[in-house]
């Protein structure tokens, strides 16, 4: 039972470390990813060497992707540590936080460039980590 317990934090922190090498691979150096490598001496250059064609698929690889595997990350995550009574209402607020963040910065709340495209990731990548949890449930009950 710990192993699999094991093996479950390691696939929740799958999405969160693709979401992070896309991160240094592709975008502004002035994110504070960057900020955090250079403080623990982290030599990043290597990765940065991947170049990409500008186009729609890898804007949204580059921009939009992380946030989604970052919050399917966080509600895997969610559901390996909470206790059931609170998975659901502490994955709903974490989502409406996550909106909450993306609509602020559309009126200047909070820095960032507001994407519609981000909002329909969140809402995705929601939809999956909810499905992952209830079906984790499910063969947990068998």
């Amino acid at each position: 039972m710990v192993q699999r317990k094991y093996i479950s934090i390691l696939l929740a922190l799958l999405p969160l470390s693709i979401g992070g090498l896309i991160y240094i691979c592709f975008r502004n150096e002035n994110i504070l990813l960057f900020y955090w490598m250079k403080i623990f001496n982290i030599n990043y250059s290597i990765l940065r060497q991947v170049n990409l064609d500008d186009n729609v698929i890898t804007s949204y690889i580059t921009y939009s992707l992380p946030n989604g595997l970052w919050i399917l990350s966080a509600l895997l995550l969610f559901n390996i540590f909470l206790e059931k009574k609170y998975l659901i209402i502490y994955s709903i607020v974490f989502i409406f936080i996550s909106i909450t963040i993306e609509i602020s910065q559309l009126y200047g709340i909070i820095s960032g460039t507001f994407d519609i495209l981000d909002i329909f990731t969140i809402l995705l990548f929601s939809s999956i980590g909810f499905a992952v949890n209830m079906n984790k449930e499910k063969n947990e009950k068998l």
